[in-house]
């Protein structure tokens, strides 16, 4: 009975949130009607949330009622660092298309997301913007013999990046040549939209830089691997490449 009250008010308190998330305000009338309580209840469950942190605010007068505070938004939000760093990559990848309209706040939009979360957050979301380059778009005649890779080929490409493991690929290179390697997705460079790896091959004993969409499959294996400095894998070419 215990477990079954406290899941019915953890389901009461999400929906109330969901109310007020929805609406620029409501009465308190409307709130009882979707929820189902009491005045006494509702009043209960908004001084809840107060204590929680969220800024609930109460107008008084006719045409008065309940809301969130206007300028609460993205430090509520409950991201894993690995979406915080999506939402940062995709914010770059437009500031790098360089579009004459509704980008010129781009970058400090990203400083603003990237401040907004927590101290140990932000260290983990740091250590991997560090290994995503961006550099110029790619030329014409190399986007034309571009194909997306597979959705599930993408993801096992990503995790074994994030996560630092090894990765089992079976690759084609530009001449035709066919081989099974493992390497280490140690960095990703785009120049958009083709993405490249420079990762240490584990075949060849040293760096090599593999186009994406040249990979055939992508397996993740056993064992994890330290990352190396970015002058190992492209030397000569990192002014060319700003991190995310």
């Amino acid at each position: 009975m215990i477990n079954s009250n406290f899941e019915q008010r953890t389901e009461r308190r999400n929906r109330l949130i969901g109310l007020l998330r929805s609406e620029s305000y409501w009465k308190t009338s409307e709130l009882r009607e979707q929820l189902g309580i009491s005045q006494r209840t509702l009043m209960r469950e908004l001084a809840e949330l107060r204590r929680a942190g969220y800024p609930v605010e109460s107008e008084r007068g006719r045409g008065g009622g309940i809301r969130l505070n206007g300028r609460w938004g993205v430090d509520r939000l409950q991201l894993s660092h690995y979406e915080v760093v999506e939402l940062i990559l995709s914010l770059a990848i437009m500031e790098s298309l360089q579009s004459p309209l509704l980008t010129s706040n781009l970058k400090a939009i990203k400083q603003k997301l990237f401040q907004a979360f927590p101290q140990e957050q932000r260290s983990s979301v740091s250590n991997i913007r560090k290994r995503i380059m961006i550099g110029d778009n790619a030329g014409a005649n190399t986007v034309s013999r571009y194909t997306a890779p597979e959705p599930h080929l993408s993801e096992n490409i990503a995790e074994a990046f994030l996560e630092q493991r090894c990765l089992e690929i079976d690759y084609q290179s530009d001449t035709g040549e066919q081989t099974t390697r493992v390497i280490e997705a140690q960095y990703i460079l785009l120049n958009w939209p083709i993405w490249y790896i420079t990762a240490w091959d584990h075949l060849r004993s040293s760096s090599r830089m593999f186009r994406i969409d040249r990979i055939q499959n992508a397996r993740p294996v056993r064992g994890h691997f330290k990352l190396k400095p970015i002058e190992v894998f492209i030397g000569i070419y990192t002014p060319f490449y700003q991190s995310i």
